[in-house]
């Protein structure tokens, strides 16, 4: 309880929110803006569209796309984010040998990659520095590395956390729909809501009922026959290879094949341990 009141931790802010029953007929009584929201119009928004332009900490540098071609309402955008750890997991050993978990680990956002699926091209790739000290990079998974995050060093484009979210929000207000795998967890330590009509994830389309999760890597093996990631993330590459998968499994679908191909792509991954490399996957 004194954790939910307190706010001197540094990765809290303070933050009020109200809700209120809305009626279609006193929708337009609503403050332009918040009536704007409610409707998702894709017209105007709450954050400017210079949101998107944004000067990195580590070298000056500016960023960004105008907002003639920002994507709007109905439109793709790929997104993909790598996180760091910003608190370990504390734990201790009971009596009777089991683990008792004290407090769980906790991730903050590291990069952000979006891609606008139109036309191909990456419109944030961004660096974000945490506002917390970084305890492990998780280098592994993430492919973050400790100079990538350092003002004084990294070569990337680093922005603040709010900066950063405050671009997916945008793209978010303006009606765009967000096409990834396992968004999430992406969205949750990006710490947005994005609503369930502007979400194509993945990791549920390619998910049967009662059924593990198969991660990128195993899809992109299998569906689109490639090898991916051999010893780090990119967050580029996922976000181009989650959208690819979507556009194959539209084209299953459409040709009424995807239910047996799912069902396939399962057995075939329990018979390896869902451990695939590109020769077994073309060979299948």
């Amino acid at each position: 309880p004194d954790d939910v009141r307190s706010f001197n931790a540094k990765f809290k802010e303070p933050s009020i929110v109200i809700f209120r029953e809305v009626s279609e007929e006193k929708e337009e009584q609503l403050p332009k803006n918040l009536a704007n929201l409610l409707s998702n119009c894709g017209g105007e928004t709450s954050v400017q569209t210079s949101a998107m332009e944004t000067k990195s900490i580590s070298d000056g540098r500016h960023s960004g796309i105008s907002s003639q071609e920002l994507p709007g309402k109905g439109d793709l955008v790929a997104i993909d984010a790598e996180f760091v750890c910003v608190q370990a997991e504390q734990s201790n050993i009971t009596y009777s040998g089991s683990k008792e978990i004290v407090s769980e680990a906790r991730n903050a956002l590291a990069r952000l990659s979006i891609i606008d699926c139109r036309t191909n091209e990456v419109i944030v790739d961004d660096y974000v520095l945490p506002k917390e000290p970084v305890v492990d990079c998780l280098t592994r998974f993430s492919g973050i590395r400790e100079s990538d995050l350092d003002p004084s060093t990294s070569p990337h484009h680093l922005v603040t956390p709010k900066e950063a979210y405050m671009k997916v929000r945008l793209l978010m207000e303006r009606g765009c729909i967000f096409v990834g795998h396992g968004l999430s967890q992406d969205f949750r330590v990006i710490n947005i809501c994005i609503p369930p009509h502007q979400i194509i994830d993945t990791a549920v389309i390619y998910h049967q009922p009662n059924q593990r999760y198969i991660s990128l890597r195993y899809l992109t093996n299998y569906v689109l026959g490639r090898d991916m990631q051999q010893e780090v993330h990119d967050s580029i590459e996922d976000s181009r290879a989650a959208y690819e998968l979507y556009m194959k499994a539209l084209i299953l679908k459409n040709e009424g094949k995807f239910d047996e191909y799912l069902m396939m792509l399962y057995n075939r991954g329990h018979s390896t341990q869902f451990k695939l490399g590109v020769a077994e996957a073309s060979n299948f």
